[in-house]
């Protein structure tokens, strides 16, 4: 018998679980929601889900891309790369307006952003939001970090695709957008600007109102912070493609960054979230005023590398310092709530509840998976694997469910969800089921930093950050660099570190880190590395570990318009020769046959939420819908 699953390995077997789990979700998984429920054919992209139409926001979708990168196949790497281009199509020029046609249908779509900026979300064949959408929009600056994301998550998508050319296309566009951000930076090397310009907006409200009611601006730490690591990342490009001049332009930008950025630490070596000109620091746990632990911006720097060892080690002790601010084994945006907010400032008021939702149910409180994959990441760059564990296992319960709340409210617990408009007791939901982007953040963030994959000017980085009750692990599916299809093993043990390639041993660097020049990662080829702390660990090759996700031509039980959809795909595949189509038929079928099999398995896998039979009927749709949606998309590919 051939093997589909993702992973195989020994040790912990709920680790194991949640490994093979988490890789089931990016595929075809018949239990859980999977990616390809996000795919919109009507845009030949992603979508964020749910109740949200074919919009896909930046902020939401950050933690589940700079997870996913190096895993998606070349055909998902695609649809990823057309989702973040309805930005790049759109950027502020400082002449258009968000609205794609000049006549805005709601005010957000009306704002003329200056050059090189981003925005909120895009809606094709509707427009882009400049500014963070929620709330007093007039009174919000620019979205700067979403910027600085959007940069970040563009060179992430090029520095794993390696094509000089198509570096070369985007690095102009992402220029426009450093220096849009580099236009705020204040003369002690941080960024000055005001509220909403940060992730998770519209929880930054600047600085106090002067007289006139009117927010100031504060020096944002998530800005520094995310442009750090996509200026980083920039400088790497521009090097790929021969361009030292910017390289080193951009290299002297990072310097002066990260020479500012203790400015904004607290004695205990944590972020506060800002500062005011005045020196007034926002996110000193304890204090009198704006007393809370801000989370997002300090797992950010630790998941990014923007601070060293020490600093990334205070800020995950500070955190585990705290249980308020994960009451429910997953990350709250801050604690114990804001008081720094643009309603705060006007009400004069350092009370809780001030965005008009209760403190622990949206940007106050809340917890977003898109920042949980985030967390992830720094936990297992600093060594707190059970911390990673517990919080993607919080998130795959919520999964079971085919309940993908964004963001899970009451302090995490989510007891009532107020977007799903369900009652105190459960025993009414008008929406049951949602699939949403952010929560694949936990997932591929997971998979991510087991292996902290990194790719840099040079090749590939592997840093392999995994707990010691996983005594060995192999995936049965690669992740991509270069076009290069990498195929992974690892077994522990107390012995140094190994590392194989194709049965080739390669360096190990002294922090344990191994380096695979591109030389050795062909476009087109497939590869296998093997990462050995026993002493013993065979050589292998990817045909070895290699998963057969192939058609079964099992659709028994599907309904009879899915099963039409399933001959013609199957017969159009014996005679495709085009990559890109070919793949998206095998989706396609893959869709089918897990539409087929979701309807013979049984609905035991809840027990957060009662599963009714509207329930039911709901996750049954969701997979329907999905072949639908694939077939339908065939129409991108010629």
């Amino acid at each position: 018998m051939k093997n589909r699953s993702f992973i195989t390995g020994s040790g912990n077997p709920e680790k194991l679980r949640l490994i093979e789990e988490s890789f089931s979700m990016l595929a075809d998984s018949p239990e859980l929601p999977d990616l390809r429920m996000l795919y919109k054919s009507s845009t030949d992209m992603l979508s964020e889900g749910f109740i949200w139409g074919d919009g896909w926001w930046i902020q939401n979708s950050f933690g589940f891309t700079m997870g996913a990168v190096p895993l998606l196949d070349p055909f998902w790497s695609r649809i990823l790369q057309n989702s973040y281009d309805a930005f790049w199509q759109r950027i502020g020029d400082g002449r258009r307006i968000g609205s794609d046609n000049g006549v805005p249908t709601h005010p957000n779509y009306g704002y003329c952003a200056p050059d090189g900026s981003l925005g909120d979300c895009v809606k094709q064949s509707v427009g882009i939001v400049y500014r963070q959408g929620d709330g007093d929009v007039d009174s919000y600056d620019w979205f700067y970090e979403a910027t600085a994301a959007g940069v970040l998550m563009e060179a992430e998508i090029l520095l794993f695709d390696r094509r000089p050319e198509k570096i070369r296309a985007y690095l102009p566009l992402m220029r426009r957008s450093l220096d849009h951000i580099e236009s705020t930076r204040a003369e002690n090397g941080l960024f000055l600007v005001g509220p909403s310009a940060n992730l998770l907006a519209p929880s930054y409200g600047g600085s106090p109102a002067d007289e006139n009611g009117k927010p100031g601006k504060g020096y944002l730490t998530g800005l520094s912070v995310t442009t750090a690591a996509a200026l980083k990342r920039c400088a790497a490009l521009c090097r790929m493609v021969g361009d030292t001049d910017t390289a080193g332009e951009y290299e002297r930008r990072l310097e002066r960054t990260l020479r500012a950025l203790p400015l904004l630490l607290t004695g205990e070596g944590y972020f506060v979230k800002s500062m005011d000109p005045d020196g007034t620091k926002h996110g000193v746990y304890g204090a009198d005023r704006y007393g809370y632990l801000e989370g997002v911006c300090n797992v950010d720097a630790a998941a990014w590398g923007v601070v060293g060892e020490d600093i990334a080690r205070s800020i995950r002790e500070k955190i585990a310092a705290v249980p308020g601010i994960r009451p429910a084994g997953i990350l709250c945006n801050n604690y114990p709530h804001l008081d720094d907010t643009l309603d705060s400032y006007r009400k004069h008021s350092s009370e809780p509840h001030s965005l008009g939702w209760r403190s622990g149910d949206w940007v106050d409180g809340g917890c977003w998976a898109t920042v949980e994959g985030r967390a992830v990441l720094a936990y297992l760059r600093t060594g707190a694997y059970e911390d990673a564990f517990r919080a993607a296992g919080v998130y795959m319960k919520w999964a079971e469910e085919y309940r993908q709340d964004a963001p899970m409210s009451q302090w995490g617990f989510n007891t009532n969800n107020p977007w799903q408009q369900e009652n105190d007791d459960h025993t009414e939901c008008k929406r049951p089921v949602s699939v949403m982007v952010d929560n694949f953040a936990p997932v591929t963030c997971l998979l991510r930093g087991l292996f902290g994959w990194e790719g840099d000017d040079k090749g590939l980085t592997v840093r392999p950050q995994i707990p010691g009750d996983i005594t060995s692990l192999r995936l049965h599916v690669p992740v991509y660099f270069g076009g290069c299809a990498v195929y992974a093993a690892y077994t522990g043990g107390d012995a140094p570190l190994r590392a194989l390639l194709d049965g080739r041993e390669i360096p190990v660097s002294e922090d344990g880190t191994v380096h695979i020049p591109d030389a050795l990662l062909t476009r087109g080829g497939e590869v296998c590395l093997v990462l050995d702390r026993s002493g013993s660990a065979p050589a292998l090759t990817a045909e070895e570990l290699k998963r057969d996700g192939g058609p079964t031509g099992d659709i028994d039980g599907l309904p009879e318009e899915l099963a039409d959809i399933y001959a013609e795909c199957a017969a159009a595949l014996e005679e495709e020769n085009d990559p890109l189509r070919r793949a998206q038929l095998a989706e396609i079928l893959s869709a089918a046959e897990t539409a087929a099999l979701r309807r013979r398995l049984p609905f035991d896998r809840h027990a957060l939420r009662p599963m009714t039979d509207d329930k039911r009927a709901g996750i049954l749709n969701l997979y329907d819908q999905t072949v639908r949606e694939l077939y339908a998309g065939l129409k991108h590919r010629g």
